[in-house]
């Protein structure tokens, strides 16, 4: 076909690297309203070496709250046992019990969050780290509860009380939304290096005054008149705590995988390409580590691979990549893939040198970035929007559809929404999407959600080795709602805002949208556009409405017809009818007012109308 290139905002591919908008800001909309009240979860940060200070907040003048001019318990810090935000009536389960430390900026269901704040807790008078026998190689250790929206949770750190130092923040943590995200645990346990810190405060010193702080602003600045930037689910603190640092400790602080910078949970064996695995490895003990490696082993002994081994400074992160790429066999498998780093010393905190696990297939057809585990969905309110994944082609390949799932029930798809999906190929000079293909308008039933649904784009698209290709669905109206499953390096998955690339924004999210690609070659076999020009008449209608559909080839034709809670109020069954035109009775008189979704089924195509009884 003709390439339409598309003037678009410029973004990043594992093939193709360009700039990015920054994610796209929360609304009210998407703000989780209904409290979340997480259990103790087990902890996997790390049990560091001595105490030498801790304080639980049982005695509140040991902090100095500064609350921005802001009066009132639901503005700014608070300590005491009782939770007086709106989002947590349990506050948090720490060790202690007793008081804690709590974070409000107003009640966000009524829109009362203030404007052009930072709160913050500090302690009141000064540490000395030198009386208490520590050293710069100390952490901060502290328990949290809360979730993050739109805020920055901050930690900071001064030795003289005038110049702070950010040591730390929550942004690793995901957002909280009606798109899914997670509260923290409660409690979650959080460790904070300081020694790279105060060895630049202090160097060669050990510190006799230390002030900690925790800080609570907008993430935002820039669109800091937007009341959503200054919503806050709220945030907890107790047990804070100074520690001696070990003296071997290497943590995997980040780590990688995939080919050319992408990872598949399924891959096609059409597209089956080398695989790399990196990692972030950072030396948080006091003393300098040698030979440390990272280390792959495929399918218990399959495949084992080694970065090559690199010595590492304490208070130093070393970027290791294995040395040998992993190629699966073009052959349909499965892949159970296990990490970890060595060093020769022995490390004092070996928790931290091991990642989960990973698992990822070769199928026969599908190419899928989403793990498969659903966890939340992708929305944009009342507005219209696109949202997929990015996947880069090794072979040559005819792709024929786009798999979707839509979540059902209450913050689910709706019913009645028309939706489609696209194929957009990327320009490799100019970085513009080029518009390849796209479906026939799909009207959503019930039986569409909560499933794999499979959508075939119209035409065909031979995609070609080496180009990068932008996969979505989308609908022209509000109603559409995207199942997330696992989650996206930046700039990889990403959400339009609307439908028009040229005008709309583009934003990445983090959260991978189960939006795959279909090279199954039995796509459109003996019945591309076997059913044709469906219509109702009339629609709406207030009694006898008629069905008419043509035939491409002779069949049988099952029809249905569902109501928007899904009930079924019509089957029709219709064997043998020859190509042509075909007329049937839809039983609406029997009806009650409202809208209706009549699905058409021959030689397995399917197609929906939506039907207003008035």
């Amino acid at each position: 076909m003709k390439k339409v290139i598309l003037s678009a905002v410029v973004l990043a591919s594992s093939m193709l690297a360009n700039a990015q908008k920054a994610p796209k800001l929360e609304t009210f909309q998407d703000l989780v309203k209904v409290p979340t009240h997480a259990g103790p979860i087990a902890s996997n940060e790390k049990s560091l070496g001595v105490t030498i200070w801790s304080d639980d907040f049982s005695t509140p003048a040991n902090w100095t709250v500064d609350n921005n001019g802001q009066a009132g318990i639901d503005f700014g810090w608070n300590i005491n046992n009782v939770s007086d935000g709106w989002w947590s009536t349990a506050g948090i389960n720490s060790t202690s019990g007793g008081n804690y430390a709590e974070l409000v900026n107003g009640d966000a269901q009524a829109a009362t969050q203030a404007l052009n704040v930072v709160y913050s807790l500090t302690t009141a008078a000064p540490i000395d780290v030198a009386a208490l026998g520590g050293s710069n190689q100390i952490s901060l250790q502290f328990e949290q509860y809360g979730a993050r929206f739109n805020d920055l949770q901050e930690m900071l750190i001064s030795v003289n009380g005038t110049t702070w130092v950010s040591v730390g923040n929550n942004s690793d943590k995901p957002v909280l939304s009606a798109s899914g995200g997670s509260a923290y645990s409660n409690p979650d346990n959080k460790t904070i290096n300081l020694a790279a810190a105060l060895t630049q405060l202090s160097p060669g010193v050990t510190p006799t005054q230390l002030w900690v702080r925790f800080q609570w602003t907008t993430n935002y600045p820039n669109s800091a008149t937007n009341p959503n930037v200054w919503i806050t689910y709220g945030w907890y603190i107790d047990d804070v705590k100074l520690v001696t640092n070990p003296t071997n400790d290497l943590a995997i602080t980040g780590s990688d995988w995939g080919s050319v910078g992408l990872h598949y949970y399924q891959i096609p064996t059409a597209q089956v390409a080398p695989i790399d695995f990196s990692a972030d490895i950072f030396n948080g003990g006091i003393n300098n580590q040698s030979n440390v490696k990272l280390n792959v082993n495929v399918n218990s002994g399959q495949f084992l691979g080694s970065s090559a081994p690199v010595s590492i400074v304490s208070l130093d992160t070393a970027t290791v990549t294995v040395a040998t790429q992993f190629t699966p066999a073009a052959t349909v498998g499965t892949y159970t893939v296990t990490r970890n780093i060595t060093a020769d010393s022995t490390d004092d905190v070996p928790t931290n040198n091991q990642l989960a696990d990973l698992s990822f297939n070769v199928t026969n057809f599908i190419y899928a970035r989403d793990n498969n585990t659903i966890a939340g969905s992708t929305s944009n309110g009342t507005d219209p929007f696109e949202t997929g994944n990015l996947y880069d082609i090794f072979q040559d390949a005819e792709l024929k559809a786009i798999n979707v799932r839509l979540p059902n029930g209450t913050n689910g798809a709706t019913v009645g929404t028309e939706i489609y999906t696209r194929l957009y190929s990327i320009d490799p000079v100019s970085g513009d999407f080029v518009f390849e293909s796209e479906s026939s308008p799909l009207v959503l039933a019930a039986n569409n959600l909560n499933t794999n649904l499979v959508i075939e784009l119209d035409p065909y698209v031979n995609v070609t080795a080496g180009t990068t290709y932008l996969a979505v669905v989308g609908a022209y109206s509000s109603g559409l709602r995207v199942s997330n499953a696992g989650t996206s390096p930046a700039q990889t998955s990403f959400l339009l805002d609307g439908n028009d690339i040229t005008t709309s924004t583009l934003f990445y999210q983090t959260s991978t949208p189960y939006v795959r690609l279909n090279f199954d070659p039995v796509l459109g076999l003996d019945n591309q556009e076997q059913v044709q020009q469906v219509v109702i008449m009339p629609n709406p209608s207030n009694g006898v409405a008629s069905l008419q559909f043509d035939l491409l080839n002779p069949s049988d034709v099952a029809i249905s017809v569902l109501d928007v809670s899904g009930k079924e109020v019509q089957n029709t069954q219709m064997n043998q009818l020859t190509a042509g035109t075909h007329d049937v009775t839809l039983e609406s008189t029997k009806w009650n007012s409202g809208v209706y979704f009549v699905t058409i089924v021959s030689n397995g195509t399917t197609m929906t109308k939506k039907f207003v009884k008035k």
